[in-house]
């Protein structure tokens, strides 16, 4: 029976395994972002996740970083969000690599581990934020609102959050319990971002094996949504699905058939963005 601890560890390591696809991408003369730090943050165990993977079948997670850098660069200079808030941050860089106004403020939080690891690398190599940084170590499993109000979140005004890769590693009831965490505490004219799947991906022939091959690894995916819209519409949110292959998702990349964000028994990969009312 595995552990807390092991479950901690494994969802861990997926953060090397997403920074070891950016590192590939930033090296492609037609790259969709650079990362110049994610090959290093990745270490052998991101490049050895990476080394047994097509590479087709990593085009998600590119087209998904893409998606969520725009979305992260038109809320902070269109929409002037000035406070923004990583959910699970990993080892992104985006407050190094995004051009930020200097006025923003990211608040990354994760396992203490991770952070640490992340802050190593980037010494080292002596990288410096575009813009403010605090990080906030913490279990996200477990209560971390408190945190992020005492590092200087100020619940009463508009905020950017970030909720990338991690959702659906959690079973369905802590997916619920964090997304009304985020809603009580983000402020009207907030703006949210995540990627979730439906129950259709634990199930179809055409995504078995990309989940099989999570669970061999220790980190299964395990939670989903069936119906963002309704769920987050309940929450106060207005909001706009997409998933890779649609026109804002697609960059030239994606080689696949290009299927309706909303038709029904259909596996689908959303990329979530939420407006708060």
């Amino acid at each position: 029976m595995k552990t807390r601890t092991d479950a901690q560890s494994n969802l861990a390591s997926t953060a090397h395994w997403t920074a070891a696809v950016r590192g590939l991408e930033t090296d492609r003369a037609d790259r969709l972002f650079s990362d110049p730090w994610a090959t290093s943050l990745a270490g052998e165990q991101g490049a050895a996740w990476l080394a047994e993977r097509p590479v087709d079948s990593v085009i998600p997670i590119v087209l998904c970083t893409r998606y969520f850098d725009d979305f992260m660069m038109r809320i902070t200079t269109q929409e002037a969000i000035q406070q923004i808030v990583l959910l699970a941050a990993g080892l992104d860089t985006r407050a190094f690599r995004l051009g930020l106004p200097a006025r923003t403020q990211v608040f990354e939080l994760d396992q203490p581990a991770v952070l640490q690891h992340k802050e190593q690398v980037l010494r080292l190599v002596g990288a410096q934020p575009v813009c403010r940084r605090k990080l906030i170590e913490v279990n996200l499993t477990g209560g971390w609102q408190g945190a992020l109000v005492q590092a200087g979140f100020y619940s009463d005004c508009p905020s950017g959050w970030l909720l990338e890769g991690f959702l659906f590693y959690l079973p369905n009831e802590r997916i619920t319990q964090i997304l009304d965490y985020v809603s009580n505490l983000a402020a009207p004219a907030s703006w949210l971002g995540f990627d979730i799947i439906n129950h259709d991906v634990l199930c179809s022939p055409w995504t078995r094996p990309w989940v099989d091959m999570q669970a061999s690894y220790g980190a299964p995916w395990i939670g989903y949504l069936d119906d963002p819209i309704a769920f987050l519409a309940e929450c106060g949110w207005e909001v706009t699905l997409s998933q890779a292959g649609q026109p804002e998702a697609n960059f030239g990349r994606w080689k696949l058939p290009v299927i309706p964000v909303t038709q029904p028994d259909i596996p689908h990969n959303w990329y979530v963005v939420a407006r708060k009312a």
